[in-house]
């Protein structure tokens, strides 16, 4: 190589180190701006969580003293604010919450306990039984306040340290670390976060009972539906759990059922044509609903897609529709055969109504700037799944929009808007 091309080769190179260095120099400003930006958000988001939890023990600890029933739902809405704002705030910590499951699991349950007791306190304020578990929550709630703010002083004065976001991924609370997480850690592992019974979407949930049905007579059920010989079914996977589900097929057709009775049908061959009308696929349907022994159904909604007609059924217990206990049935337009069929929110159980309420007093908490175009009677969840008896109002407003206003048939109050 010639010295005029060893010139020129070195300074291409050193050309090209220089603009290394210069990207090089940077990027390292760039990333350094980006951790403090980083350290800055997860700075913020802990003082919030601190904030949020004081201001959460604060409204507890008022509400042991609140009288007035406008006061008490308040103090209910103040709580479940500062709650939702923990909770929100602690997902944004630089650490995986999930191993601070009992905290966050307190969040939630105050939260939503107190946005449950609201309404009633409005008007009532308090039980004694609501004021104990109320102040139960509070000296929880003021404690891990102490915690969070103590952890704050200690922060600012460097005593402890913040997690990096960089090692968000690590376990949470490493030994000797003197970090946030590791604090937090051993206060979870002595923290209480049991729930209770309440009509909460928290609230402990009674377990559901298994069915009647033998193994054996699950399985003739499955084989009656498919048309075909129980030694003809092939298992697919069976689930050891409270209802014992089981999963056969037979040809292309799949039939899950369980001690409770028959959960779910699926066909997987094509529908290229339709012969059925419409009404015909209605009249397939409940005839396979009779045959289940599922009579006292009516029928809610359906939908052609021009090869499969789909029709959803509500059970009914007292001239009411079972609005969350119902089944859904597909039915093929070209031979009439069942597509498909689920029942899993099907509930075998009578539901305790109590229809304290008649139909004219209902009316009554229609406000004036709406028109009611009719009304049935229905039954709805509440938050934590116990069955509402209420008055389905569908209404039309001023603007012409259509909404649906749902009085509890116990109380004779709304209970629920849809819009």
């Amino acid at each position: 190589m010639s010295r005029k091309a060893k010139f020129i080769f070195g300074t291409y190179i050193a050309a090209a180190l220089v603009v290394l260095s210069v990207c090089c120099a940077i990027g390292y400003s760039r990333l350094t701006d980006y951790r403090r930006a980083a350290a800055y958000s997860s700075r913020a988001a802990f003082e919030t969580t601190v904030k949020s939890v004081d201001s959460m023990g604060s409204a507890l600890k008022k509400s042991l003293y609140a009288t007035d029933g406008g006061m008490c739902s308040s103090l209910c809405g103040q709580v479940y604010a500062a709650a939702s704002a923990a909770e929100a705030s602690m997902m944004s910590l630089p650490f995986a919450t999930q191993e601070l499951e009992n905290l966050a699991s307190f969040l939630n349950l105050v939260g939503d306990y107190a946005y449950s007791l609201a309404p009633a306190a409005a008007e009532e304020g308090f039980s004694q039984e609501q004021l104990e578990q109320l102040e139960s929550f509070s000296r929880q709630a003021v404690d891990f306040a102490s915690l969070l703010r103590q952890l704050q002083m200690d922060l600012n004065n460097d005593l402890v340290l913040l997690d990096s976001r960089e090692e968000r991924l690590q376990n949470v609370g490493e030994s000797g670390q003197g970090k946030i997480s590791a604090a937090l850690l051993e206060y979870e592992s002595g923290f209480d976060g049991s729930s209770f019974e309440y009509d909460g979407k928290y609230s402990l949930k009674e377990e559901q009972q298994a069915g009647e049905l033998s193994e054996d007579e699950a399985k003739e059920l499955a084989a009656r539906v498919a048309g075909v010989e129980p030694m003809e079914l092939k298992e697919e996977y069976s689930y050891s759990g409270t209802d014992g589900r089981r999963c056969y097929s037979a040809g292309d057709l799949i039939i899950c059922v369980s001690s409770r009775g028959l959960e779910s049908i699926g066909q997987s061959r094509l529908v290229s044509s339709a012969r059925l009308s419409t009404e015909k696929a209605r009249q397939k349907a409940e005839e396979f609903l009779s045959t289940l022994g599922l009579e006292e159904m009516a029928l809610i909604s359906y939908s052609d897609s021009g090869t499969i007609a789909s029709f959803n059924f509500a059970q009914i217990q007292d001239e009411a529709l079972r609005l969350g206990s119902g089944v859904k049935v597909s039915v093929a337009l070209d031979d009439g055969s069942i597509y498909s069929y689920n029942g899993e929110d099907y509930s075998y159980e009578q539901a305790e109504l109590s229809w304290d309420t008649d139909e004219e007093t209902a009316a009554q908490q229609l406000p004036e700037n709406v028109s009611s175009e009719g009304v049935r009677r229905v039954t709805i969840e509440s938050e934590g799944g116990r069955e509402l008896p209420c008055y389905e109002f569908s209404c039309i407003n001023s603007e012409g929009e259509n909404l649906k206003i749902y009085v509890d048939a116990q109380s004779g109050k709304q209970c629920r808007i849809d819009i």
